[in-house]
């Protein structure tokens, strides 16, 4: 389905013809007027009747305009238009609809003040040229209603006039050096549903340089609509993801034309409630993002194809400083989200803007990773700083499938903030199964720092780890991940953990402890034989486990074994820890009973000890 936005692309597109439109009608009923009616000092009266006449009748009585005051200097060539406000008599509208002739579009414009600097009006009059060096408008606010009518899908419509031909009877060029929108408000209210939607853009500011109409600019491919140049500045934009549960955030976004660019400047998305209350919302497990970038910018734009068919064509996207963390709970009691089809690269395709990006380089970024256990509820955490690298062909345009179904990204950080990282990925955006490939290599580090991560997620202690190098390659999709891992360490020492109900701190497991450290697990990887224990990676892809939860879980299947931990140990120890559980806790019995029978038998003694004080007692007395 077709997003708001992308909608509201489409249809705003059509509100330069009004303000073109506007422009012109003041400009050529000023000239006609100053030819006609300047000899005599009647103009001004004259021409705001017929500039009044001009939008009733263009517009079929659709529309009326209303101005606080319309002053022209000839002398320095200076207009200005004040509280303009272009108005639609809803009665006509209505009327229009039962007739079926009604527009599709509804325009509500005004503006503060227009003021245009410098007419050529000699120029104007002689040789039919005008020449403007600057029109600005201040304040404009425009609103657009939408509301589709099947009569219009029949209606054969002709191709639209061109401003030239819109002009051409008054002028054969017209050229404005610049032109400046201040402070725009635009409003998008969408009646297409049952229920109305509404978007809206505020503190929005345009330039436009060199504007040049004659009979041939239209074809002059050097030119965007006529223009040199159009810059759009958005001042802090601000909209809530249609899901409800983000706020997306931008202090400052600017396009230019001219440059084929997009600048966003200290964008963010994050959460409109808290942990627990995000999951209330939902109602089942999931992550949870927080995202910020110092700045995005997205560079050689197809400017044509996105006006024309909204797609996003562009060359390279820079991503400055970003911070991105990501949250799941596992302990949360709901419905557990179901993750297949929502990896990276298959989200992608799901976008409703047709993108295709050759390069997107990252520079700078603090990525964390956390997620809390559903039998500790302790949470874990996996950080990765001073991250940089770049992704390729990101795209969801099945003709760039076609010629290059993979999408790559080759990544370097710090581990931890600690050990250099380096991890590349292999994603097919075609495969149906979400197939992608992750390898990499992580450098040497102190193994304590795994703490963060082992201890509340696998209850286990690293006592201590000399982590020399670990490099893996992992064939993965939507069920599964295959692959090997090598994994080079020395002086490795654990200890054991288990959750005891009723205490917050996971509890040390001293016997199994000493048992994994002397006969189970490996102190060093290579041995002592000189021979490297390979680690293995086969592992079922559980549906609501996410993306990033998979990658760290599937590196941990091939870990396993490197450590001496393989599966046929994994199940014996298993095995030994049921026996000894049960055999501890049928000694814990034992003793609880023979307490038990020692107290019954305290009891007694104490009684008939009692029973004898009382006899001697009673002799005495």
């Amino acid at each position: 389905m077709e997003s708001i936005e992308a909608k509201t692309i489409k249809k705003i597109r059509k509100w330069p013809f009004v303000f073109w439109v506007i422009i012109l009608l003041i400009a050529g009923v000023g000239y006609y007027f100053y030819n006609q009616y300047v000899a005599w000092n009647r103009w001004k009266p004259v021409l705001q009747k017929r500039l009044k006449e001009m939008v009733l009748s263009s517009s079929d009585s659709l529309y009326h305009i209303e101005y606080s005051d319309f002053d022209l200097n000839i002398t320095s060539g200076n207009a200005t238009l004040s509280d303009f406000r272009l108005i639609p008599d809803t009665s006509v509208y209505e009327k229009l609809v039962r007739l079926k002739k009604a527009p599709d579009n509804l325009f509500i414009l005004s503006v503060k003040k227009l003021s245009i600097k410098n007419i050529g009006a000699r120029k104007a009059y002689y040789d039919k040229i005008l020449d403007i060096d600057n029109i600005t408008i201040e304040n404009p606010n425009l609103t657009i209603i939408d509301k589709r009518y099947h009569f219009n899908d029949t209606v054969k419509v002709g191709k639209p006039k061109t401003p030239y031909q819109i002009m051409k009877k008054v002028f054969k060029q017209l050229r404005i050096d610049s032109i400046s929108l201040k402070d725009i408000s635009l409003n998008y209210i969408n009646k297409n549903k049952p229920v109305t939607k509404q978007t809206e853009l505020k503190h929005l500011d345009i330039d436009i340089s060199d504007v040049f109409i004659d009979s041939l600019s239209g074809s002059d491919q050097s030119r965007f609509y006529y223009t040199k140049g159009v810059n759009v500045t958005v001042h802090d934009y601000h909209i809530a993801t249609p899901d409800g549960l983000y706020d997306a955030r931008a202090h400052t976004i600017y396009f230019s034309t001219s440059e084929r660019k997009i600048v966003l400047d200290n964008v963010s998305l994050s959460p409109r409630y808290n942990r627990d209350d995000f999951y209330k919302q939902t109602g089942k497990t999931g992550d949870i993002f927080t995202l910020k970038f110092k700045q995005i910018d997205i560079n050689d734009i197809d400017l044509q194809d996105f006006l024309r068919a909204q797609v996003l064509y562009a060359g390279v996207m820079n991503i400055y400083k970003p911070d991105v963390q990501i949250y799941t709970n596992n302990a949360y009691k709901g419905k557990n989200g179901i993750k297949i089809g929502m990896d990276p690269q298959q989200s992608l395709q799901k976008v409703a803007l047709d993108m295709r990006i050759k390069r997107i380089n990252i520079k700078n970024a603090r990525i964390s990773y956390s997620e809390t256990d559903k039998i500790t509820n302790a949470t874990g955490e996996i950080l990765f700083t001073h991250t940089n690298g770049y992704i390729l062909n990101v795209t969801n345009d099945d003709d760039q499938k076609k010629r290059n179904p993979y999408m790559r990204a080759f990544i370097n950080t710090r581990f931890m903030d600690a050990a250099p990282f380096s991890v590349n990925f292999k994603f097919n955006l075609v495969a149906k199964d979400g197939a992608f490939n992750y390898s990499g290599e992580l450098g040497k580090f102190d193994g304590k720092l795994l703490d963060k991560l082992v201890k509340p997620l696998a209850m286990v202690h690293i006592q201590s780890a000399d982590i020399e190098k670990l490099d893996f390659n992992v064939n993965a999709s939507n069920y599964e991940g295959k692959g090997k891992l090598t994994f080079y360490y020395k002086n490795l020492k654990i200890q054991l953990l288990k959750k005891v109900e009723g205490k917050n701190e996971l509890q040390k497991l001293g016997f199994f402890s000493a048992l994994a450290n002397n006969l189970i697990l490996e102190k060093n990887n290579p041995g002592k034989d000189s021979v490297l224990r390979p680690g293995p990676i086969d592992l079922k892809r559980e549906p609501d486990v996410s993306f990033f939860s998979f990658l760290y879980k599937a590196l941990l299947d091939g870990l396993k074994p490197s450590v001496g931990y393989d599966k046929k140990t994994e199940s014996q120890v298993n095995t030994t820890i049921v026996k000894v559980s049960n055999l501890v806790n049928t000694i814990k019995e034992f003793k609880e009973k023979r307490k038990e029978r020692r107290a019954v038998r305290k009891m007694a003694r104490q009684a008939k000890r009692d029973s004898l004080n009382n006899i001697k007692e009673n002799k005495g007395n």
